[in-house]
């Protein structure tokens, strides 16, 4: 088929969403013709791949619209980006009609960015149009909010506001939905927002992927009374690590347990005293390190915790399953319908107390029961396999299909 794509960030060499962009395109160039309208500051990273790979560079049409900004006033007012990414956008429908004109395309897809809030205006090019992944919809459990300091409450609080008005109000938004043959939930929590506010069925493929050759076995026996847990983000208060910490102190076996914290940011220091606080001596602060040391980090550990309230789904969850590392995470966001019972333990969220209570009760059934956790192991390397980047694009593919027919 020949597709138009809307892909705003797309880089070969970047994670987040450009790198996301770049998976879903690479994999579909495969089995289409592809043009994809990117935004200009990717066309550096674009241009050294084909240098590397020209014999790739026959696959891909690209065209590149600069995005004006205001640095200055991106840091006063951060959702001052919206303004400048709707002019992009409208930018990038003018010049979807040309193409139009020349290429007559037979499916038009919104890939990127993520965020459902600003979804262009491809809609009126009266194609079958495709829009997603999209995610941004999750409500932050109001309950765990207080935990995240003042900052957090404000900050969350807001979102959980801007998005039952913009999900419920905004008109253009809903219009996209309506528009749009096929919309791609990155998460259950999106898939039932679609559903709930637009009545619109949704097909769930997490935005973050990896590569097959990623997969690495690895669950060998403990071979001490020590459990190593592995912790990575950006210390934000939505990552909220307070909650694994304060499990770990309430637990029996505190001094049994050894937490490997990767990243740093603004909670840092705040984190770390919280630790002090609670005497949890065995906690090894790795602070931001290459991607090899934190590799091997994570493999050299038992399990992998995740506390997050406010996330799709993290490349970091599908990096720990492909090594073979059980998950505890919070039944929420994109976890929900990536973690299942053979490969980890998802926690429901009722109260902080009984968030904590549960991670606890969580850490302490794995250390009880190795034979269990190397199970658990298993079913985290087969479950990887899943969500590779080939496995989304054949998924993708076959809505194509589906919509045309």
């Amino acid at each position: 088929m020949k597709i138009l794509v809307n892909c705003y960030a797309c880089s070969p060499y970047k994670g987040s969403e450009p790198g996301m962009g770049w998976n879903f395109v690479k994999c579909l160039s495969r089995v289409h013709e592809l043009h994809i309208i990117t935004e200009n500051k990717f066309q550096a990273d674009l241009d050294r791949y084909f240098q590397e790979h020209p014999e790739e560079k026959q696959y891909y049409h690209f065209y590149f619209i600069r995005k004006d900004r205001h640095k200055t006033l991106r840091k006063i007012w951060p959702p001052s980006y919206y303004w400048f990414y709707k002019v992009w956008q409208k930018k990038a429908l003018s010049l979807a009609i040309q193409l139009e004109q020349k290429e007559n395309f037979d499916i038009v897809h919104q890939l990127n960015m993520v965020g459902y809030r600003e979804p262009g205006y491809l809609y009126k090019l009266n194609k079958p149009l495709v829009w997603g992944p999209i995610g941004g919809m999750c409500i932050s459990p109001w309950c765990l909010l207080p935990s995240t300091g003042i900052y957090g409450t404000l900050y969350y609080g807001f979102r959980n506001l801007i998005n039952i008005y913009q999900m419920h109000l905004k008109s253009r938004v809903k219009l996209f939905a309506r528009n749009s043959k096929a919309i791609i939930s990155a998460t259950q929590d999106n898939h039932d927002e679609v559903l709930k506010k637009w009545g619109k069925e949704s097909i769930i493929i997490p935005e973050v992927g990896m590569l097959e050759h990623k997969q690495e076995a690895n669950h060998p026996s403990r071979t001490n009374n020590v459990l190593k847990i592995a912790w990575s983000g950006q210390h934000t208060p939505g990552k909220a690590l307070n909650l694994l910490l304060e499990a770990i102190s309430i637990s029996t076996l505190k001094d049994n347990i050894e937490l490997h914290v990767i990243g740093q940011g603004k909670y840092t220091q705040r984190w770390k005293r919280l630790a002090k606080k609670y005497r949890l001596n065995n906690t090894i602060w790795h602070g931001w390190i290459k991607r090899e040391e934190a590799i091997s980090i994570m493999k050299g550990c038992d399990i992998f915790c995740i506390t997050s309230i406010a996330d799709l789904t993290s490349t970091v969850l599908l990096e720990a399953l492909s090594y073979g590392l059980p998950i505890i995470a919070l039944n929420h966001c994109g976890f929900s319908n990536v973690i299942t019972k053979d490969c980890g333990i998802k926690i429901d969220i009722h109260s902080k107390k009984q968030v904590i209570n549960d991670f606890a009760q969580a850490i302490k059934n794995i250390y009880n029961n190795e034979e269990w956790r190397i199970q658990l192991a298993q079913g985290a390397l087969k479950r990887s396999s899943d969500f590779t980047w080939e496995e989304k694009a054949r998924q993708i593919n076959s809505i194509y299909h589906k919509i045309l027919q």
